[in-house]
């Protein structure tokens, strides 16, 4: 059986991958830099945004007292889909969850994605105790972000940190995206995409581990450009497979993208409310920051917060 730490883990670790950067070099890109913003409308201050990366490393889960003093003053905590029904989930929990990642009516992975492929993820999820029903018939598109490494580090990511504080000092709960949302944003993702991505994923496995010190290296700098270029590098620059990028964006990123700005608009309107989500989320014109200025999301005024994030800084 896959372990609910395992299948937490793959709820706020979806969000890692994105673009390898194929954007025209003459085209401006909005929002390359800074995890930190503070959210505001007409001059009063509505909310904050922390952009996280989702690792136990204590380099990136040790908040500064500058930025835990804004967190301490907030009145409500927002996640991406919390993961657990510790505190609040309208999903049915991680059983549900584990079947909607697993093929329908006895359908292997083998069968879908060939012998090759399906035993080279088989061998990888059995390494991280996963069940082997699980691990034979998981859909490729949840195979793809179940092939982690395990944390040389011990404790929760910031986000879940964040989560039991905030249930602590009694502040509303929200999330900003609910299982059943994430799950769906793969739904309808074509099946050539999923498998031409696992192919991607498998060949880059060695070296996940180099990836992520550079990813977290890159966030200390608030460098979310970087951290973008890193995240994909995995992925076929082969110009014929575009398609597959493409689709990942649309299925993975901006769908989500768009899920997670409308709960922003909704919440920011209600209260003053620290905002938790994966730093990829906010690169760019299709990210939740360039998305929050638009008039249809509320016409929310973005600026970066210029502090000392970590503790140790």
């Amino acid at each position: 059986m896959l372990p609910d730490r395992s299948i937490a883990g793959l709820l706020i670790l979806l969000l890692l991958v994105t673009t390898w950067g194929l954007y025209d070099v003459t085209q401006h890109v909005p929002f390359t830099e800074g995890v930190f913003w503070k959210v505001s409308k007409e001059g009063e201050t509505v909310g904050h945004i922390l952009g996280t990366v989702h690792s136990n490393d204590e380099r990136v889960t040790r908040l500064s007292p500058e930025v835990m003093d804004i967190f301490n003053r907030s009145e409500g905590y927002a996640i991406e889909a919390i993961p657990s029904t510790k505190f609040w989930n309208p999903y049915h929990g991680h059983q549900n969850i584990r079947g909607r990642m697993m093929l329908s009516d006895g359908q292997t992975l083998a069968e879908v994605a060939g012998e090759e492929i399906a035993e080279k993820v088989y061998t990888i999820l059995k390494q991280n105790q996963a069940e082997e029903k699980f691990a034979r018939r998981i859909k490729p598109w949840a195979a793809i972000h179940s092939l982690s490494i395990k944390s040389e580090h011990k404790g929760p990511i910031v986000d879940q940190k964040l989560l039991d504080l905030a249930a602590l000092q009694q502040k509303e709960l929200f999330q900003v995206e609910t299982p059943e949302e994430l799950l769906a944003a793969f739904y309808a993702m074509p099946m050539d995409s999923q498998i031409s991505l696992l192919k991607d994923k498998l060949r880059a496995y060695p070296h996940m581990r180099e990836t992520m010190e550079q990813i977290i290296k890159a966030y200390r700098r608030e460098d979310l450009q970087a951290m973008m270029d890193l995240s994909t590098d995995f992925i076929d620059k082969d110009p014929a497979k575009r398609k597959h990028y493409l689709s990942y964006m649309k299925h993975a990123i901006d769908i989500r993208s768009v899920v997670m700005t409308h709960y922003m608009r909704i919440l920011f309107a209600k209260a003053n409310v620290f905002v938790a989500v994966g730093a990829l989320h906010l690169h760019g014109k299709n990210g939740v920051l360039a998305l929050l200025e638009q008039p249809l999301y509320g016409g929310y005024q973005v600026e970066r917060v210029v502090a000392r994030l970590f503790a140790e800084d």
